[in-house]
């Protein structure tokens, strides 16, 4: 059964579709424009020939992990301006994200860590885990919150909470394993198709947990914290 959360953010990601794909697809721009300029720095010693997949993997998690904080911390910013009819664009909301960077970056970290940790011992404390620390980065993004009180705000405004934001994600990740059945029997499962397709879902992702983050700061916390509905 579909949640009136989950229809509330697919509402959202539909008819904001252009500017948050928009946003997806200027960063990957971006990215790919600023490997292609470091790959040579990066490995001046080796020939061309010599670069393969496992050669420049770490330089390429490094990346990820030092680019993830900037464009969740913009994405984030651009739902929050398009959800209160701000109409901040897109460069701005990337500019926000540049400016919380540290803390993002802490708090991936940190997070990754814990739920990394979780996972270790047992797949089911890592997922209730992560189902417990899914507001950290909004809450650093949007109320300014120190990374050590985000993961220990998170922890607090999710007590109870955890089967509802667990049962959407199920939903979200059914819902792409549909997508790609039905484009692999279309046979058009290829690798843009595919990229394209992860991207359109993170991002879905991404709205669908800024609701539950309203929806948690309305009921749950005190006057001092801000948000607003999606609509």
């Amino acid at each position: 059964m579909i949640s009136n959360t989950f229809k509330e953010a697919f509402y959202f990601f539909r008819k904001n579709i252009l500017h948050l794909l928009g946003y997806t697809f200027l960063l990957g721009i971006m990215l790919i424009v600023l490997v292609q300029l470091l790959l040579p720095l990066v490995f001046s010693g080796h020939d061309a020939e010599e670069l393969t997949i496992e050669t420049i993997k770490p330089f390429m998690q490094l990346m990820n992990l030092l680019i993830k904080p900037i464009y969740t911390g913009g994405l984030i910013l651009l739902i929050y301006s398009l959800a209160t009819e701000q109409g901040k664009n897109i460069l701005n909301c990337l500019l926000g994200g540049l400016l919380r960077w540290p803390y993002m970056l802490l708090a991936n970290v940190l997070t990754s860590i814990v739920i990394v940790t979780g996972l270790m011992v047992f797949i089911l404390p890592g997922i209730w885990i992560f189902s417990r620390l899914f507001l950290v980065p909004y809450l650093v993004i949007l109320n300014s919150q120190t990374p050590f009180t985000a993961i220990m705000n998170s922890y607090h405004y999710t007590k109870g909470y955890s089967f509802k934001i667990l049962s959407d994600i199920v939903l979200l990740i059914v819902l792409l394993m549909i997508v790609f059945i039905l484009l692999n029997v279309l046979q058009i499962l290829t690798p843009f198709v595919v990229l394209f397709s992860i991207l359109l879902f993170q991002t879905l992702m991404y709205v669908l947990f800024y609701r539950h983050y309203d929806i948690l700061v309305n009921t749950k916390t005190p006057s001092s914290l801000t948000s607003t509905s999606i609509e």
